[in-house]
């Protein structure tokens, strides 16, 4: 930040009294000769210094972070001021795009901000290029790949929960403001898409003294993680079984299931195109009331289908260790848990 006009005249004064030559310079009055040009310079100073701070910020390098920056600053639509004809536009000022929100206030200006969740991207190009190919595979690769493009992933909040943007105005309105205040030459790829889905299958050893499980049901949950074969009607028999709904909830409270919000607080607090890592999930699931221990068996993921398109079935991806979903977050409509209790009885099998 450019200094004040006073701290600068400071900064005079002392290198003066520094000049045993100046010792003469005695005159306190500002309208002596001396202090007035102590006062020009001083103002010539703050001038250039201003102007120098002004080159800077608008001339510096756009990059990733400058992009998410002016994504999570666009503003949707024009509410207007009830008494001015104006609404907000986007205009140049200083050297760059801004939004002119003169005629709105604070809550106003907020609002339109529908950009919640940002993140941005691009290839390297040294990722997909082989040394030994011809050229013009070479050429071909870099434009297939979409080396050279900046990708951003955006996202607002319905509710309490992460949402795509209105494909068909919110979309295209930020769209066509990337476009006018990108760099020229930069091709930029924007999306908003729906959550991905997620499928969680785990077995959980839990406390019987915290943790209630009807005692008739623990037979099934037993039956479905043995690797048993089963005869055709066992299987049927266990697949049509309608377990006890309060099953995995607190004893004293069997409106709370530690194991079920555990998982979903984890899925939560993953930052926006966050990676889903097992293990954590592991940890978090094993910090719940009443676990002892906590197997995840299986993770299972699509990218959010079209609406009407459900041909696109769940993929078993258990053998990944981690992975970022494609829209940047999960569906928590759509997601399913799958939990199989088992009492923890480990010290008694051993007596």
């Amino acid at each position: 930040m450019a200094r004040t006009i006073a701290e600068i005249q400071d900064e005079i004064l002392n290198e003066k009294e520094k000049q045993p030559s100046l010792k003469g310079l005695t005159n306190t009055s500002k309208t002596s000769i001396w202090n007035l040009w102590v006062n020009i310079v001083a103002t010539a100073i703050w001038v250039h210094e201003k102007i120098v701070e002004k080159n800077a910020l608008i001339s510096r390098p756009h990059t990733l972070n400058w992009y998410r920056e002016q994504a999570l600053n666009f503003h949707y639509g024009s509410p207007l001021d009830p008494n001015s004809s104006n609404g907000m536009s986007l205009i140049w000022k200083d050297g760059a795009y801004q939004f002119d929100t003169t005629h709105l206030d604070p809550q106003q200006i907020e609002d339109s901000k529908i950009i919640k969740h940002c993140a941005v991207s691009e290839i390297d190009l040294g990722t997909v290029l082989n040394p030994k190919k011809e050229p013009s595979e070479i050429f071909s690769d870099y434009f297939h790949n979409k080396v050279g493009v900046v990708f951003i992933k955006v996202a607002t909040v319905k509710g309490d929960k992460i949402s795509k943007i209105d494909e068909a105005n919110e979309l295209f309105a930020f769209k066509e403001y990337i476009a006018k205040i990108k760099d020229a030459g930069n091709q930029v790829y924007i999306t908003s898409d729906q959550g991905d889905k997620l499928k969680l299958s785990l077995n959980v050893y839990i406390d019987p003294l915290s943790i209630f499980i009807n005692p008739k049901d623990i037979e099934y949950y037993q039956s479905k993680i043995s690797n048993a074969l089963l005869t055709q009607e066992d299987q049927e028999k266990l697949d049509s079984y309608e377990f006890d709904s309060r099953n995995g909830s607190l004893i004293l409270n069997n409106t709370v299931f530690p194991v079920l919000d555990a998982i979903k607080d984890h899925l939560k607090n993953i930052e926006f195109n966050g990676a889903f890592v097992k293990t954590y999930l592991v940890d978090a699931v094993q910090k719940a009331q009443g676990v002892k221990i906590p197997i995840l068996n299986k993770v299972e993921t699509v990218w959010a289908a079209n609406p009407g398109d459900e041909s696109e079935g769940l993929k078993d991806v258990s053998k990944i260790e981690y992975f970022i979903p494609s829209a940047g977050y999960f569906d928590m409509d759509t997601l399913q848990i799958e939990v199989n209790y088992i009492p923890y009885t480990f010290y008694r099998d051993n007596q």
